[in-house]
């Protein structure tokens, strides 16, 4: 269907029309009516607010609800995880820089995580001792 305006105008002249025969006192009715329509909404509009919020809160439900709690849970073991990351960095960055600075540091590791040894130096292993072994008391 296409908006015409001269149709728009003919159906405004019937109203205009239709409503021009009707009493003024029937006017004025249709207007108190239309105020107490008004303040009916607007002593409802809580009630509709809530009843609004009941629907949303049955349509997420308990299992929702519990869902929520879950994220907030992850949320807070991952911001821990990301704290103990952090330390752990700044750590390795700690360790990093004194194996660039400090000879001293760097025979240390060289020695302990990668088993060098200088020569002329002896080498000693310790075994801890295995199940069934004579141990003193």
């Amino acid at each position: 269907m296409k908006f015409s305006l001269e149709a728009a105008v003919s159906a405004l002249g019937g109203l205009r029309r239709a409503l021009g025969s009707v009493g003024r006192g029937a006017l004025r009715r249709g207007a108190d009516w239309g105020r107490a329509g008004v303040e009916l909404t607007e002593r409802a509009a809580p009630v509709v607010v809530i009843v609004l919020i009941g629907v949303a809160a049955a349509a997420v439900g308990v299992s929702g609800l519990e869902s929520l709690n879950e994220q907030g849970r992850l949320e807070d073991e991952l911001a821990a995880e990301i704290e103990r990351l952090g330390q752990e960095a700044a750590s390795l960055r700690d360790s990093i820089a004194s194996l660039r600075n400090d000879p001293a540091a760097f025979v240390v590791h060289a020695k302990t995580y990668h088993h060098l040894v200088e020569p002329g130096e002896v080498v000693v292993l310790l075994q801890p001792p295995g199940p069934g072994a004579l141990t003193r008391r």
